[in-house]
């Protein structure tokens, strides 16, 4: 069955909530920072959020990182699966009393609309080596009502294959088939091999990585490591990737990445 995103149902109850919580390592984002400098980080923070972060001289890390386990923890409230965090689409501002504020639009929005909430808080910690963000639900007054369809735009039926619609949007595409096993020649298996050995670096305790091993499901990919995962995919595919089109599925697997960047497709060999 096609993957879609599936707000949780309201819970219903006095002070329900669902509670966010993210923690972000200030030496992780400073490796990223180091090799991939500032256009790094604008995947992930609008214009105006990087000019909070920015002082006369250069980049605040503890800011950034605090924006960053800020928009983590925010979009766990949502309760969304087989979703990509909309980076741009939670915004993280700094009040007039210095306090954060969190901001939902286009498809955040429209899922914090499905889940009953109407508004997201969440404040910020820092210390030498860490940044903390805590966010929790401001929630409607009545349950919302469950949609069949999920949030943000529907995918028209005519669509063969993934829709064009945004990344928080992840539509139906077509599952890793027998179609898909053939006889394509592959031009970029040591582009794969890389992938692979890149994902292997940073889990140690894995010895090698199936095919068809759910890479987000365990972990292997995680919010931060999605965005430096991109970067890497177009760096060795060749392909220019838009966080916003790119959709859960093709890249859940080993397989699903050799099919959708790895593998030359039928007119093109």
């Amino acid at each position: 069955m096609p993957t879609r995103p599936v707000a949780a149902p309201p819970a219903g109850g006095l002070g329900w909530a669902n509670l966010g919580m993210d923690i972000v390592s200030v030496t992780r984002v400073r490796r990223l920072l180091r090799l991939y400098g500032e256009d790094f980080f604008q995947r992930m923070l609008t214009p105006g959020e990087l000019a909070d972060c920015r002082t006369s001289a250069k980049l605040d890390i503890l800011s950034l990182c605090g924006r960053i386990a800020a928009k983590e923890a925010a979009f766990k409230t949502l309760r969304v699966r087989a979703v990509f965090l909309p980076w741009r689409d939670i915004i993280v501002r700094r009040s007039e009393g210095g306090w954060p504020l969190v901001e939902l639009h286009r498809s955040a929005a429209a899922m914090a609309a499905q889940s009953g909430i109407a508004g997201i808080t969440v404040t910020i910690s820092h210390d030498v080596d860490y940044a903390v963000a805590v966010a929790a639900p401001v929630l409607e007054a009545g349950p919302p009502a469950l949609e069949a369809d999920p949030p943000g735009h529907p995918v028209p039926p005519e669509l063969p294959g993934p829709a064009a619609a945004s990344g928080a949007d992840a539509a139906s595409v077509p599952s890793t088939s027998s179609t898909h096993r053939t006889s394509r020649r592959d031009t970029m298996s040591e582009g794969l091999q890389l992938v692979k050995n890149w994902l292997l670096a940073r889990h140690e305790e894995l010895e090698d990585i199936a095919p068809d091993l759910d890479l987000i499901e365990n972990r292997l990919i995680d919010s931060l490591s999605f965005v430096e995962f991109v970067f890497l995919l177009e760096q060795h595919s060749g392909r220019s990737i838009q966080l916003e089109t790119l959709e859960v599925d093709e890249i859940r697997t080993l397989d699903a990445i050799k099919t959708h960047f790895f593998t030359v497709q039928v007119g093109q060999a």
